[in-house]
């Protein structure tokens, strides 16, 4: 399985539902751990229980440093949310098993009554996880209804989790959706079209055949699109030096994904930044670009010479 989400380490096992059954994810499920601080650990802990009498499983988990795991395929239904209990919340649909509807989110909180609040690094892994999610399934980027959303495990199950996910910054979260919904651009936009269609699973695809995905086309689409960076000029590059980074180099910009800040420190919020172009990384794209420019323009020039003389 290749992670879905920029950045996730795949730590998978076997407890899912298999492609949902052919339901569609409608709703994005918040959890609590109740215990560990370590993202990879209760990962382990999920693959240790298949074939147990109590396998469980969910799709992502985030550490209390920001470490994203990815267990499930979010084309798959995780064994995370159990089945509906008496209270539950009405506009859950009884004849489904919510997890065949549901992706599931689990925070890593040491206390037992999931009562720590997010690390800074866990909240902005966590809201960025969930507009992803949202982005490339179609989900409502609301409180939960009927026709879909985002909600806690308390929701599901008022009896036995009605302390999951606990300390949940729902407030600021709804803020960020919000702001995201405010400021990206969509397909739709007259600029947009014109260079882009969609390339599915939540990506665009350029008309020189360049992918946009994940955090990077967030970035993308909420800072201007192709009227402030042009296009793109190729496919996302990782850098061996720097893991779990990418970087895009677009016709007026270079945009990197860094969310544990590894190549630079922009003073900005969010896991994507614009490369400086007087050193480092975007000064040796650069170079590299102006390099090959110029040895193109020195092929051309000779083959002209030679033909001239012809």
């Amino acid at each position: 399985m290749l992670p879905e989400q920029h950045g996730a380490i795949v730590i998978p096992n076997n407890n899912f539902f298999a492609n949902r059954n052919g339901v569609p994810p409608r709703y994005i499920i918040i959890h609590g751990s109740a215990g560990g601080r370590r993202a990879q650990d209760i990962a382990a802990y999920f693959a240790s229980t298949e074939g147990t009498l109590n396998p469980v499983s969910c799709h992502y988990i985030i550490g209390q440093d920001g470490t994203l795991v990815q267990c499930i395929s979010e084309r798959d239904g995780a064994w995370a949310n159990g089945l509906l209990t008496k209270g539950h919340d009405s506009f859950w649909n009884v004849s489904i098993n919510p997890n065949l509807l549901t992706i599931a989110i689990e925070h890593c909180k040491p206390s037992l009554d999931n009562s720590d609040a997010l690390t800074g690094p866990q909240q902005l892994a966590s809201f960025v996880l969930v507009h992803d999610i949202c982005q490339r399934w179609g989900i409502p980027m609301r409180i939960a209804d009927a026709e879909g959303g985002i909600t806690g495990h308390f929701s599901l199950d008022p009896i036995n989790r009605s302390r999951c996910p606990g300390n949940y910054p729902w407030e600021q979260l709804w803020t960020f959706l919000e702001g995201k919904k405010k400021k990206m651009l969509d397909l739709n936009d007259p600029v947009v079209r014109l260079f882009f269609t969609d390339g599915g699973n939540g990506t665009w695809k350029c008309k020189n055949g360049v992918m946009l995905q994940g955090a990077i086309l967030i970035f993308y689409r909420s800072n201007g699109g192709p009227s402030i960076f042009g296009l793109p000029l190729a496919n996302e590059i990782r850098l061996p030096q720097y893991p779990n980074t990418a970087i895009v180099p677009c016709e007026r910009a270079i945009i990197a994904f860094d969310p544990e800040r590894k190549i630079d420190a922009p003073p900005i919020h969010g896991p994507c930044y614009l490369l400086h172009i007087e050193s480092g990384v975007g000064q040796q794209l650069l170079l590299q670009r102006s390099n090959a420019l110029i040895h193109n323009l020195s092929a051309k020039l000779t083959q002209i010479h030679a033909l001239s003389e012809i």
